[in-house]
């Protein structure tokens, strides 16, 4: 078994190295390949620590941004792993991902929910319909690719997925903005979602890895929910924690910015807030620039300190804010469109 995690943007190796070091804590015997061709000398030199992880600075041919993935998880099986299990760059380990994988059954596939937002769901497996695909089941939400675990009786899976994301059609929408894409090819988990919903793929058992439980997706306010909190503080706390969307906490501009609205606000307190910027600093004495970890709000300052510094607690009540404006929002529009008929 080996764990694949890759990445182009060199504005990443922050969360790169963060990733290496909590497997090396979490899962120190686990062997690691990393894609990283802006690795510099300076990191490679960092790297030479880790005996467990092999370097490789080649881009893989056919591949762009994300969908990279069943590429690397087929060449590592191709050079002999029969298992592999792969971990986007913006994750940080908090649990023993061994202990997780002695758990599964050989043809067991891994995946993860994707994070609470707009296309959530795949009601009726819509995406496998708009791909063209016979659906074969309805899968509880849509897919995210952050951990993707597979063997080599996935192989097939794999193969499919790749000729889907070297498809045509998926590479020009791929030129577009991210809000302009149709929703079943918004990204690699929408073509993977359609794959494991369509009937060639329904017999494969699937291990979900469900969030408050198997993970924390972190993505806008939505991204930790009250109930997720719950889980996590009365539960055993996931072993992923991801930073999802846009901002990521190490790339993002340091100095406050402007309050161009209170919900503007709250979202930028939030990124402070995060359950991935707590993990890392336990990590921050290995790490060369420590600053992004800083709170950049007085209420941030606020409310880690009032929180325990937990990631449950931490930005709590923003997400109960949160959590009633999601609950309430289609009622109040309910309400204005009857007010308008």
């Amino acid at each position: 078994m080996i764990i694949c995690i890759a990445e182009d943007r060199p504005n990443f190796e922050p969360s790169v190295k963060l990733l290496l070091m909590s497997l090396a804590k979490h899962s120190p015997s686990l062997p690691i390949y990393l894609i990283f061709p802006p690795a510099t000398r300076k990191f490679i030199s960092w790297l030479s620590n880790y005996r467990l992880v092999t370097l490789s600075t080649d881009r893989l041919q056919g591949t762009s941004s994300y969908n990279v993935k069943p590429h690397a998880m087929l060449r590592l099986m191709q050079d002999g792993h029969d298992e592999v299990l792969w971990i986007d760059s913006d994750i940080i380990v908090a649990g023993d991902v061994n202990g997780m994988l002695a758990e599964l059954s050989n043809d067991e596939f891994v995946a993860t929910e994707e994070a609470l937002w707009s296309p959530h769901d795949d009601h009726d497996a819509w995406r496998a319909r708009k791909w063209g695909l016979q659906v074969g089941r309805v899968l509880p939400f849509a897919l995210n690719t952050g951990v993707v675990r597979a063997t080599l009786l996935h192989q097939p899976l794999l193969q499919r997925w790749q000729e889907l994301l070297e498809s045509a059609t998926y590479r020009e929408v791929q030129r577009l903005d991210w809000s302009a894409r149709p929703l079943h090819m918004v990204s690699d988990q929408d073509a993977l979602t359609a794959l494991l919903s369509s009937s060639e793929y329904s017999n494969i058992p699937l291990k979900l890895l469900t969030r408050g439980r198997g993970i924390i997706q972190y993505f806008g306010p939505y991204g930790f929910t009250v109930r997720e909190r719950i889980l996590t503080l009365f539960g055993r706390s996931p072993p992923f924690i991801h930073s999802q969307g846009p901002d990521k906490p190490w790339v993002v501009q340091r100095r406050p910015a402007a309050a161009t609205s209170i919900k503007r606000y709250l979202e930028s307190v939030y990124l402070d807030l995060s359950p991935y910027t707590l993990a890392a600093m336990e990590y921050r004495a290995e790490m060369e620039d420590v600053t992004w970890m800083n709170a950049r709000y007085r209420l941030s300052k606020t409310l880690r300190a009032s929180g325990l510094w937990q990631k449950s607690l931490v930005g709590l009540p923003i997400a109960i804010i949160a959590d009633l404006y999601r609950m309430t929002k289609p009622l109040t529009q309910k309400a204005c469109r009857n007010v308008q008929a």
